[in-house]
């Protein structure tokens, strides 16, 4: 009598082979962001437009600071909800949020609607910075 035996070959569990895949795919897409970071960079409206939403961010920041310092109420929620569970920090640390997923929404979008997407970041940041400024004054 004749009895045959599966032989199994040695293969991976299933987490090694996702986790090998999502390795895969997030370096794939961290060379396509490096790509789109430079086109960006090359683009000399997205560019400046970009750097203005930044600065935008950053000068909310500091005029909120200013205003909780004079004893004035934050106006946005989600800000005012930050800031009341990690403080001033936790602003600093949700501005800079902002402002990356701002600069790679911009970099994957490309062209126009980039340079649109800056134009709007930019405006709505500066508009907080002259409320805060109003309040302030």
């Amino acid at each position: 009598m004749i009895s045959t035996v599966s032989i199994h070959s040695p293969r991976s569990g299933f987490m090694s082979r996702l986790l090998l895949s999502c390795w895969g795919d997030l370096a794939a897409y961290g060379e396509g962001l490096r790509r789109d970071l430079c086109a960006l960079a090359a683009d000399q409206v997205g560019l400046w437009l970009a750097l203005a939403a930044v600065v935008s961010q950053l000068a909310d920041a500091v005029t909120t600071m200013l205003a909780l310092a004079n004893n004035w109420p934050e106006a946005n929620p989600i800000s005012a909800s930050v800031i009341s569970r990690w403080g001033v920090s936790g602003l600093v640390v949700e501005k800079g949020v902002i402002a990356t997923a701002l600069v790679v929404n911009m970099a994957r979008l490309r062209g126009r609607t980039a340079q649109v997407l800056g134009l709007l970041a930019a405006l709505v940041g500066f508009a907080a910075v002259i409320w805060n400024l109003h309040v302030l004054g």
